[in-house]
């Protein structure tokens, strides 16, 4: 089995012909909006082990962070009051799993209009929303996030089901509705370092603080502000719970104007079948390299076992929110 570390020169790995695809109409890579991915699986009976290569000319890993200015905190974004974050948002690969045979992008998932429910919160967005019929069975979607979760080892196991009741926040349009989309029953070790629909306010508060903010500092490396330049090798830009505090005005005035934190605080391990993943992740030289392991079959009701006839579609996010790449032909799955 291949060691899971975004390494990829593994004995395994070196005699496996890649299929490789190019997807399109993504934001961002660098304007063109599309990237080459190459593919490689194997199995050991138990375990699927996959490798995703693909292009992206930026390591991004700036999630929202926040920067304080003369009047206090302030959330670094464009568009995330929308749902749609187009610059502050981490590097993220999405991989979808279906039983369904539709040679039809989204796999009757997607449905594009500003309401596709009459019944339900209109679209933030004006694009659509993702959510599966009861006739169309389980639909897997497993989501790698370069900062949240993803720099910890863990690859979010989450599905499309059948349209979700909205939130009291999503009912407000403080939170964008996301139709059938849920995370898998369980807990991550991710959150925002601050208050859900606080990111159009003029102010925020930030959750925590580090509590040694040059040590923070000099962990996310290099400082560059421009979303499309990427970070420094070795760089992190997540904020560790054991390295931080609960926002106090004490802390925070020990923090000059021009400071700046990151927007996700990590703590404790994801649990439950949302834990099913494990990955590793590495960029270099305009590629990201994602080494991927989940067990053949889960047996959970919200995963699709990987075995013969099963479609696979993957999509590739530059600094974007929900603006990922995309291709119109699924993939068909044979394990031998």
């Amino acid at each position: 089995a291949p060691l899971l570390d975004g390494d990829t020169s593994d004995r395994v790995w070196r005699n496996i012909r890649p299929f490789t695809l190019t997807t399109h109409h993504g934001g961002n890579f660098d304007g063109k909006g599309e990237a080459r991915i190459d593919i490689r699986a194997v199995h050991d009976g138990s375990w699927a082990y996959f490798l995703f290569s693909w292009d992206d000319p930026t390591r991004s890993l700036k999630h929202l962070p926040l920067i304080k200015e003369a009047d206090g905190w302030h959330l670094l974004h464009n568009g995330v009051e929308n749902g749609d974050e187009r610059d502050f948002n981490e590097d993220k690969f999405s991989v979808l799993f279906t039983r369904a045979d539709v040679i039809l992008a989204g796999d009757r998932t997607f449905h594009a209009s500003p309401q596709p429910l009459a019944d339900k919160p209109a679209t933030m967005t004006g694009r659509g929303l993702h959510y599966a019929a009861a006739d169309v069975g389980a639909v897997d979607v497993w989501l790698w996030k370069a900062t949240s979760g993803g720099a910890a080892g863990w690859m979010d196991d989450g599905h499309f089901g059948p349209p979700l009741p909205p939130t009291p926040q999503q009912e407000s349009r403080l939170a964008p509705y996301k139709g059938g989309y849920a995370p898998d029953p369980g807990s991550a070790n991710y959150s925002d370092n601050f208050v859900a629909g606080a990111a159009t306010d003029a102010t925020i508060v930030p959750r925590r603080l580090p509590r040694d903010p040059a040590a923070i500092k000099a962990a996310m490396g290099d400082l560059h502000l421009d979303p499309d330049h990427g970070e420094s090798a070795g760089s992190r830009w997540f904020l560790p719970e054991a390295e931080s505090l609960p926002f106090s005005a004490e802390l925070d005035a020990r923090m000059p104007v021009g400071s700046v934190i990151p927007g996700v605080i990590l703590a404790g391990e994801f649990s439950g079948d949302r834990a099913d993943i494990r990955c590793a992740a590495r960029w270099a030289s305009g590629r990201w390299s994602l080494e991927v392991a989940r067990r053949l079959d889960t047996g959970s009701p919200h995963d699709v076992a990987i075995e013969s006839g099963v479609f696979m579609r993957i999509a590739a996010f530059d600094h974007s929110q929900i603006r990922h790449t995309r291709h119109v032909r699924p993939i068909r799955l044979e394990v031998e």
